[in-house]
C-alpha cells in the first residue's frame, strides 16, 4: 500500500494505527482483521496439529454439549446471551454455530428485542430478518433491482449514518408497500452486525473449541485457564478446571489449610474441591424458590422506555449454576453473593428465576447472617 513505510502521522508511539475502519475504508486502503486471537490460541494450545477446517462438521458428542449450554471456557461462546442460544436452536452441526454467532448481534435482533428473540424463537420467524450484513445487501438488490455491488454501497451509508445517501435510497424505493418496514430494518445496521465471512471462521472456532471440550476436557481447560480471559469472575474457570481433574493451587505457602473464604478474598478462587460452603437453591411452593450464590457474571440493562434489568448467572455448586433477572439497577459489583427469592420461569429449553425479593452480600456478611 505504501511504497516504504506508513506515513509517521497514521500512528503513536505506541504503534497503534490512528485510522478507524470507516477511514481505512475511505481512503481506499486495505484493512486485514484479525479475529478471536485468545480463541485460537487456546485451540493451538490444546492441538497444534489440527486446522479449524480439519474438525467434522457434525459431531454427537459436540452437539449434545452445545444444547445443554455447557458453553463455559469456549471464546465467543461462553456468555449468558450465547448459552441460551444455543440452548434454544439446538446446534447439530458446525453451520449452526455460523449462525447462532451472526444471530446474538444487536443487528440481527433489533426491531425483535432480544428477550423476544429468546421466547418464541424458531428458524421460521426469523426468516426476515437480517442477521448477516450480507443479507441487507440481498434485499437492498432485490427492493430496488439494482446490482449487490451497488446495493452494498447503501447498506455502508445505513452502517455509517450517511443521510445524502440514505434520503436517495428513500427516493428510490418510491411507495414500496413495506417501505416503513425496510427502512427500520436497515437503520439496525448502525448496530454491531457481522458478514457472513466473519460468522463462518468465528462459528467454526466455536465448534472446535466445543470439540475439543467434548472429547479432551482437562487439554481444554487448561489451555483456558492459560488464554481464557472472559466476562467470568475467576473463580468460575478454576472451579470449572477442578471437576475435570485438574489440580489448581494458589500462590499461598499455607494453601492446603487456608480456608476458602480467606482463598476466595486474596486471590479470587479457592483451591479446595468441594464448592463454598453455604450456596442454595430449594423449593418454597409452587414454581417458587429461594437462593443464596455467589456471583459469577452480571450484566445491566437499560431499555428503550429507560427502565432497568439486572441479569445474574449465580454459582450454587460446582458445575450448578442459575441465571436470575432483577427488574432494576442491582449494584452486583459491590457483592460476592447474591440471596433471593423469585418464580421459575421456562424459555425455549433455559430455565431461570424472576425475583421479587432480592439482595447482595459480601462472602463475609453472608457467611455472619446465614
Amino acid at each position: 500500500m505504501f511504497q516504504r513505510q506508513l506515513p509517521k502521522s497514521l500512528f503513536t508511539a505506541e504503534n497503534q494505527i490512528l485510522l478507524d475502519k470507516n477511514e481505512v475504508e475511505d481512503l481506499e486502503h486495505l484493512k486485514v482483521d484479525i479475529l478471536a486471537n485468545r480463541g485460537l490460541s487456546q485451540l493451538i494450545e490444546i492441538d497444534p496439529t489440527m486446522k479449524l477446517t480439519d474438525y467434522p462438521q457434525e459431531d454427537a458428542a459436540t452437539s449434545d454439549l452445545l444444547c445443554r449450554g455447557d458453553v463455559l471456557g469456549v471464546t465467543q461462546a461462553e456468555s449468558p446471551a450465547m448459552r441460551r442460544l444455543f440452548r434454544a436452536i439446538q446446534p447439530k452441526s458446525s453451520k449452526d454455530c455460523v449462525f447462532g454467532t451472526a444471530l446474538i448481534r444487536p443487528v440481527a435482533v433489533s426491531g425483535r428485542k432480544k428477550a423476544t428473540m429468546f421466547h418464541d424463537w424458531s428458524k421460521e420467524r426469523m426468516s426476515d430478518t437480517i442477521v448477516y450484513e450480507d443479507d441487507a445487501i440481498d434485499r437492498i438488490s432485490e427492493v430496488l433491482g439494482i446490482d449487490k455491488y451497488e446495493a452494498d454501497m447503501y447498506r455502508r451509508a445505513f452502517a455509517k449514518k450517511n443521510e445524502e445517501k440514505i434520503m436517495q435510497f428513500i427516493t428510490k424505493l418510491g411507495d414500496h408497500p413495506r417501505k416503513d418496514e425496510i427502512i427500520t430494518m436497515l437503520e439496525s445496521l448502525s448496530g454491531f452486525g457481522l458478514c457472513r465471512a466473519h460468522a463462518v471462521n468465528l462459528g467454526r472456532l466455536i465448534w472446535a473449541l466445543a470439540y475439543q471440550k467434548a472429547h479432551n476436557p482437562e487439554k481444554f481447560w487448561k489451555a483456558c485457564l492459560k488464554h481464557c480471559h472472559g466476562s467470568y469472575k475467576r473463580w468460575v474457570y478454576r472451579t470449572e478446571a477442578k471437576r475435570v481433574g485438574i489440580d489448581v493451587v494458589t500462590p499461598s505457602k499455607s494453601d492446603k489449610w487456608d480456608t476458602p473464604e480467606y482463598q476466595y478474598r486474596k486471590y479470587g478462587w479457592w483451591s479446595q474441591e468441594d464448592f463454598m460452603p453455604g450456596m442454595y437453591v430449594k423449593e418454597l411452593y409452587l414454581d417458587k424458590v429461594e437462593f443464596a450464590g455467589m456471583i459469577a457474571n452480571g450484566r445491566v440493562f437499560r431499555g428503550d422506555k429507560g427502565r432497568y434489568v439486572t441479569f445474574l448467572t449465580l454459582g450454587v455448586g460446582n458445575g450448578e449454576y442459575i441465571d436470575v433477572t432483577i427488574k432494576k439497577a442491582f449494584a452486583y459489583s459491590d457483592h460476592d453473593v447474591v440471596w433471593g427469592q423469585g418464580t421459575i420461569r421456562h424459555s425455549n429449553n433455559s430455565d431461570y428465576v424472576e425475583c421479587f425479593d432480592s439482595k447482595g452480600l459480601t462472602l463475609e456478611k453472608f457467611i455472619h447472617a446465614y
